[in-house]
């Protein structure tokens, strides 16, 4: 069973020479692979999750990501997942007419519409609409669909929980450095700017990562920014209070996820568009509107150690848990697997009962 992951851009541009590339391109040999939660705490892990889940069961036997880049080719990434570049939805169709269709499809983000066409009545899809923006048309173009948001369930979605790795991201008892930690690269809609207004000229101390030195005037505050890879994500979780999520314009992040995962309450702008349900107020964290920001992370400072993010995270969304969840939600939308596969799944994937429903905000 071949499992595939998309993760796409706007077309790079138009494919013109498609079957002849993809011809005289074959497949790389396989390389040796990592399992789902020996992977490193790094980008990508969410949406590789169930894909790697299959495989670590031995239901999968291959696992790509497809993504647009301008340069097309095939490797292997350590994860032992095929990574494939292309151009556009034609360069995907020459692919798949060469080496076939998915058994599992799972798309991520409005961009892969053309690509959830392509592959109707090709195999099962699975849409992850993420940040919906002006998009109306509900749930639309897959056999069902994990959405961000309580207000998009219907009866073929389920809640998304996005999975992270809570082997590597842990408490582990480091002294902390700084007030707050936010997770968000310096782009539209990030909003860094409003913890910046929030914390200038204050005694608060924080850290953005991933942020190039420089990008941002951090004039009369007391946060630092470090590019990627030039910290440790684990050690900034750990050596910090809390966390900040100001962003109005994404859509359930993991990091929200990765910060309750290492026990940082957490302070959400209320008009994310997507995730607030990573909220328990009084538990993983609380919800702020923009003008309130510094007073709500001021309280959620001062009562840090009344929090139980993580642990409310392991007994509600945890992860193995809810990639079972998620197995057993595509079976009831109508995924067949092969006969034998599919015993191996009702016999490996059977979901366990946790504190919600699998398609039940918490």
């Amino acid at each position: 069973m071949k499992v595939v992951i998309a993760n796409v851009r706007p077309a790079i541009a138009q494919t013109s020479d498609a079957p002849e590339f993809w011809a005289r391109h074959p497949r790389p040999d396989p390389r040796g692979r990592l399992s789902l939660f020996d992977q490193p705490a790094a980008w990508g892990l969410h949406m590789f999750a169930i894909g790697l889940y299959l495989r670590d069961r031995g239901l999968a036997d291959a696992v790509e990501f497809w993504e647009y880049q301008e340069r097309r080719r095939m490797r292997y990434m350590a994860s032992g997942i095929l990574r494939v570049t292309f151009h556009d939805a034609e360069d995907v169709a020459a692919y798949v007419d060469r080496h076939g269709a998915p058994d599992l499809f799972i798309n991520y983000g409005r961009d892969g519409i053309l690509l959830l066409e392509l592959l109707a009545d090709r195999c099962f899809r699975v849409h992850v609409p993420c940040l919906r923006g002006d998009d109306q048309a509900g749930n639309a173009g897959a056999e069902c669909y994990l959405v961000d948001d309580p207000a998009y369930l219907d009866d073929r979605s389920m809640l998304y929980i996005p999975v992270v790795n809570v082997e590597k991201i842990r408490p582990n008892g480091a002294a902390t450095l700084r007030d707050f930690i936010y997770l968000a690269a310096a782009y539209a809609g990030k909003r860094h700017d409003l913890v910046v207004d929030a914390v200038r000229g204050t005694e608060l101390t924080g850290h953005f990562h991933p942020v190039r030195a420089g990008t941002l005037d951090l004039t009369g505050t007391r946060v630092t920014t470090s590019d990627w890879n030039e910290r440790d994500l684990v050690e900034l979780l750990t050596t910090s209070r809390i966390a900040v999520y100001p962003s109005d314009g994404t859509s359930n992040p993991a990091a929200l996820w990765e910060c309750v995962a290492a026990g940082l309450p957490i302070v959400v702008n209320a008009r994310i568009p997507g995730g607030r349900h990573v909220v328990v107020p009084g538990v993983t964290g609380e919800l702020a509107e923009p003008e309130d920001f510094r007073a709500v992370m001021r309280r959620v400072l001062a009562d840090r150690a009344r929090y139980r993010a993580r642990e409310h995270l392991m007994t509600h969304w945890e992860p193995r848990a809810m990639l079972a969840r998620y197995v057993d939600f595509f079976r009831r939308m109508g995924w067949r697997p092969s006969s034998r596969r599919s015993a191996i799944i009702r016999a490996h994937c059977e979901p366990p009962t946790l504190g919600i429903g699998p398609d039940e905000p918490a």
